[in-house]
């Protein structure tokens, strides 16, 4: 028993000395929460940005943003070049006295000139680098990276995490479908080798804002101008590692609707009434609460038909300047079947713009057809940049109001609310 005391004592006594052999201060780490990749076009050379959240508040930086509580900046951003990404990344240790520790990287931007020239080579080494996450979120902008990262987002210190939260946001509710870099790389490898990514730009939107405001009073507004806002509304598509095209707001709203659900979005119509002359028009919007999209296959002589079928259940979310009485059974029943329409031609949109404009199938026309019918897929896969252009379809949808909140009357008429 002695023995064994004494060694027991010894063994304290080591490791308290040696301690945690490869452990890093907070403060000698430089961890980068964003990085942003360029390229100039008709260039080789890879250009990093990269933000890294600030521990003190005393260094020297080449750019600092928001403060901290202490009144230190909140992050830094950093720059560098490579002939790879990993060479550029490589290349930071040149001018920064901390160690640059990528793994806690949530977001990855692309520039307009390297979507459009390829990315085939950033992906490859993001798959190959063991410091990038799969669950790591990726997006693409009109601008450089660059601007993107060195853009302070209002409410939030750090940048990315403010973008990190717009994304978070779109997992459950908003028209964007949000991507992370596992699902981005998994549609491009493959068949059709087609992806999509969220769409970032910098709008002037104050700038727009005061614009109409002028207009409605009829002289200049004594406002100091604001800097640009950066928005996510849109979607990138990517085809065979490039960027061939942007869909706008409506079409990004149907993609989504395509790709993964309705659920969390809205519907924006305008209200014509029916048999009934003397009520006015007006913007409807419905909230989508719940809802489905289902695509079948089908084969036959005539070639592949795809049979989409979209169920929404939606809350009446206003009536705008439409004088719609929601008490009456029979203007819901309109109300709803012109937002059925209204889905219907959005959705047939979408799909149009896939087929002939971009070429690409980022309606998931493929996936279905590659789940319901594998043997049939093997068979056309080869061919199908040719045959998804050809591909019929019909478009089904159906909406079911459940409720139109508390008020039943809308706020424009003179009668007391019920």
């Amino acid at each position: 028993m002695r023995k064994l005391v004494l060694i027991m004592v010894c063994l304290s006594i080591a490791l308290l000395l040696t301690g945690c052999w490869d452990y890093k201060e907070v403060d000698r780490l430089a961890t980068v929460m964003a990085i942003g990749v360029d390229r100039v076009p008709g260039s080789e050379i890879i250009l990093l940005t990269v933000q890294i959240a600030s521990t003190q508040g005393n260094g020297s930086n080449k750019q600092t943003g928001g403060q901290r509580g202490d009144g230190g900046p909140a992050y830094t951003v950093m720059n560098s070049e490579g002939k790879s990404l990993s060479e550029a990344i490589r290349n930071l240790g040149a001018q920064s006295t901390r160690r640059i520790l990528i793994s806690h990287c949530k977001l990855i931007v692309i520039g307009e000139g390297l979507a459009k020239t390829g990315i085939g080579e950033i992906v490859d080494d993001l798959k190959r680098d063991r410091q990038f996450r799969r669950t790591d979120r990726i997006l693409t902008t009109d601008k450089t990276a660059k601007e993107i990262l060195e853009k302070d987002i209002a409410l939030e210190q750090v940048p990315a995490r403010g973008l990190d939260l717009i994304m978070q946001n779109f997992e459950t509710a908003g028209p964007v479908l949000p991507v992370n870099c596992n699902d981005f790389f998994v549609r491009l490898n493959e068949d059709p080798h087609v992806s999509s990514t969220p769409f970032a730009q910098l709008q002037d939107i104050d700038k727009e804002v005061t614009r109409q405001l002028e207009k409605a009073v009829g002289r200049p507004l004594d406002s100091e101008g604001k800097p640009k806002t950066l928005t996510i509304a849109k979607t990138a598509i990517f085809k065979d590692q490039r960027m061939v095209g942007v869909l706008n707001e409506e079409d990004t709203r149907a993609h989504r609707w395509l790709m993964d659900s309705p659920k969390g979005s809205s519907i924006t119509l305008t209200y014509t009434p029916k048999a009934q002359p003397n009520e006015e028009k007006g913007e409807i919007q419905l909230d989508i609460i719940d809802g489905k999209t289902t695509i079948m296959p089908q084969i036959s002589e005539n070639g592949i038909t795809m049979n989409i079928d979209m169920r929404a259940k939606v809350s009446l979310h206003e009536t705008g300047s439409a004088d719609v009485n929601v008490r009456d059974a029979q203007k819901i029943e309109q109300i709803q079947q012109q937002a059925e329409e209204a889905m219907k031609r959005q959705l047939e949109h979408t799909i149009d713009t896939a087929q002939k404009e971009l070429k690409s199938d980022y309606v998931g026309f493929s996936e279905n057809l590659h789940n319901s019918f594998p043997v049939d897929w093997k068979q056309v896969k080869d061919q199908w940049d040719n045959i998804f252009p050809t591909v019929n379809y019909h478009v089904s949808c159906e909406v079911e109001i459940l409720n139109t909140s508390i008020i039943s009357n809308p706020t424009l008429r003179s009668e007391p609310e019920e």
